[in-house]
């Protein structure tokens, strides 16, 4: 046994916890704690992991964990040439940054508002031309009153005059009803999705979600340990150890909030609504509290 394993463990038990308890406190399976308290490193998912899982292991039972590893760093093994050449989120973001920018999505709006212009237009100009052709084209019916033979006017029935006015209010109802229509489309309103960070403590950072919806989507470039939380605490997604190209993409718009635990920070990218959030914190192991208000 290391002498690394040998304190860790000691606080440990001066705090009387078991590795039960401690495993629901870290989210580091059991085997992997025994494995760190006896100084097999090499028992663990991967080298850069020795590093990341002491660090927590040290928190979690109040040790300093910068001076731990500073002490004992010749007993944790060094990582590999393919963990030192991932490049660190400030590298990425600088990628991010000068890459293309995208076009708004107000922009992508505009063809699709001009269509439904343009189509308005077209169908109120068709129905205007319908309607004065309709109104030129009445058919002249012949005059068959009885003659007046004292004033030489003809003399209408009320039926007759009834009738007469019957077609001016039928297209009075249509010309209303046309224009009804050419009312009630109206143009699309453009969703609106806003992430506000309000505070950052210790490896946490607290985030508030104005938006329509509530979809997460998380991408690995690397190993990373992570799970999802309610606001009760339960499990959305179990925790779990994700590879270079998995993925984590669900719809948490019924949550009034989650907790997004991630163990390797730097191998995941996280989005929120397709908006990649920026991760405030320069850490390995942390975690994102965000409040939803549709």
């Amino acid at each position: 046994m290391s002498e690394l394993g040998n304190e860790l463990k000691q606080a440990r038990v001066d705090k009387q916890l078991s590795l039960e308890d401690l495993q629901r406190t870290t989210k580091i399976q059991k085997r992997y704690l025994v494995a760190i308290e006896e100084g097999r490193f090499d028992s663990l998912p991967g080298m850069f992991y020795a590093r990341a899982f002491v660090k927590t292991y040290a928190e979690a039972v109040g040790l300093d964990s910068t001076e731990l590893l500073e002490t004992h760093k010749n007993e944790l093994p060094k990582p590999s040439k393919s963990e030192e050449s991932i490049p660190s989120r400030s590298e990425r973001r600088k990628t991010v940054a000068e890459a293309p920018v995208k076009k708004s999505r107000a922009v992508s709006f505009i063809p699709l508002i001009s269509i439904i212009v343009f189509l308005i237009v077209v169908v109120a100009v068709i129905f205007l031309v319908q309607s004065n052709l309709s109104g030129n084209n009445d058919p002249v019916e012949p005059d068959n009153n009885p003659i007046d033979a004292e004033y030489g006017d003809p003399v209408e029935s009320e039926d007759e005059a009834e009738s007469e006015d019957a077609p001016d209010e039928e297209q009075a109802e249509d010309e209303n009803q046309g224009s009804g229509e050419a009312t009630e489309e109206e143009e699309p309103e453009e969703s609106v999705s806003e992430l506000t960070l309000d505070e950052s403590s210790g490896n946490t950072s607290f985030f508030t979600l104005e938006a329509d919806a509530m979809n997460v989507r998380i991408e690995f470039e690397g190993d990373s340990y992570a799970d999802i939380k309610d606001s009760n605490g339960e499990f959305l997604v179990a925790s779990s150890l994700f590879k270079d190209g998995d993925d984590i993409t669900e719809d948490y718009s019924e949550e009034e909030s989650i907790l997004i635990n991630l163990g390797a920070s730097q191998n995941a990218t996280v989005f929120i609504n397709d908006e990649e959030v920026d991760l405030p914190l320069d850490m390995v192991h942390q975690k994102l509290e965000i409040s939803y208000q549709p």
